[in-house]
């Protein structure tokens, strides 16, 4: 195999600009409102940009605006960027990622997605039970679901990717009943995934969120997601909600003290490579 050059850290970055900048492009010129999420919103409020030591970069959008947003992208990305989505080609996760496919990576954590590149998720935002307890049954039944979907892959048993030796090994006999059962249904099962997570969107409840990780989920106000503004992201306009604290403050608590030092790392376990021939 030709030797690969590692992507920079500064590379990283820039890739994952030119990607978050398309996206915004693509919503801009088609009346779409997106929010920069998680990490990337607590950033670009207390730092202006990337949070010093992170290196990801998420966006949400309500259910309607993500499904236009992943309609759009099918035909709309320039020729370096791809969509990771069921619509688009095989897929194991219940959100969809903008990923460069000038760029590979190799992970110990995520194995069933090889063959893309540096990416940007894309999360739709669901409304959820208003109830603690309706809430963490209905997250459950999301778990499940997306479990399925994890095992469904093609590639031996990748469906055990995991940080750690202990954990894959375990993964790797507690899926593989999901994974006989389930391999290469992929496609049915991301379509269910879906179809799950919009269960309480026609419902008149006041919390929302989005219900696909093994995590805990943080749920805020639906009414969040009525209200957008421009926000700069290392010096770029991107969009943000309006009430950011709300969202901040439900999702990090006391959002703008720094953690302790210790707690200062980055937890990726990517190592980023540009594919042969393309060396910027």
């Amino acid at each position: 195999m030709p030797d690969r050059r590692l992507v920079g850290e500064d590379e990283l970055r820039a890739i994952q600009v030119d990607i978050l900048e398309t996206i915004d492009r693509i919503c801009r010129e088609h009346g779409i409102e997106y929010t920069i999420a998680f990490g990337t919103l607590l950033g670009a409020i207390r730092h202006g940009g990337y949070i010093p030591w992170d290196d990801d970069i998420d966006i949400e959008l309500t259910r309607d605006g993500y499904e236009r947003l992943i309609a759009l992208l099918a035909t709309e990305l320039p020729e370096h960027l791809s969509l990771l989505h069921r619509s688009a080609r095989p897929t194991y996760l219940p959100f969809a990622k903008v990923y460069d496919n000038r760029t590979e990576f190799t992970s110990r954590l995520d194995m069933m997605n090889r063959g893309t590149g540096v990416f940007v998720d894309i999360f739709p935002v669901d409304a959820v039970p208003d109830d603690a307890d309706e809430r963490q049954r209905f997250h459950q039944s999301i778990i499940k679901a997306s479990t399925h979907l994890a095992a469904s892959n093609d590639h031996g048993v990748d469906y055990s990717s995991a940080s750690r030796m202990a954990y894959r090994l375990a993964k790797l006999v507690l899926w593989l009943p999901a994974h006989l059962r389930h391999r290469g249904q992929w496609r049915r099962l991301a379509a269910d995934a879906d179809l799950l997570m919009q269960r309480f969107n026609t419902e008149q409840t006041t919390e929302c969120g989005f219900l696909g990780m093994l995590t805990v989920p943080v749920v805020v106000p639906r009414s969040l997601y009525a209200q957008y503004e421009d926000v700069l992201f290392e010096g770029r306009t991107l969009r943000k909600l309006v009430d950011h604290d709300t969202y901040l403050r439900r999702q990090y608590g006391d959002y703008m003290e720094l953690p302790p030092q210790g707690q200062r790392v980055n937890h990726s376990y990517y190592r980023w490579f540009w594919k042969p021939g393309y060396r910027e």
